[in-house]
């Protein structure tokens, strides 16, 4: 993975917080889903990703997330994502038609909420 994009992960309420900043591309999207993937443990309730700090999000972003969605789905966990309205990955994920998944959420509480911690 490049340093275009930092990744720090965090527990609450048995939820995997996974926090990107910067920016997710070909060159560090797969990186980000191995480190993503391997903090999410089987007994975990579901895992958030939270991109409120992310400057850039290209396709394999948006691919990155479906992956992890397919992941946790199999293995029955929750599986949410921050993402403010006025930020920038935003509009590659509506256009993705990843709006009406009901994975976006606002902010921290309602995807906790979603999740059902």
């Amino acid at each position: 993975m490049t340093n275009l994009a930092t990744l720090r992960t965090r527990e609450r309420a048995g939820i995997v917080i996974a926090t990107i900043a910067g920016e997710v591309d070909v060159s560090n999207a797969g990186g980000l889903n191995e480190q993503i993937t391997s903090a999410v443990t089987g007994d975990a309730h579901g895992l958030i990703i939270d991109l409120g700090e992310v400057d850039f999000f290209d396709s394999s972003g948006v691919h990155m997330l479906y992956d992890l969605a397919e992941r946790l789905a199999h293995r029955q966990q929750g599986f949410a994502v921050v993402l403010p309205a006025d930020s920038p990955p935003r509009r590659a994920l509506e256009l993705s038609g990843t709006g009406d998944s009901g994975w976006l959420h606002q902010n921290l509480p309602a995807a906790l909420a979603a999740i059902g911690a």
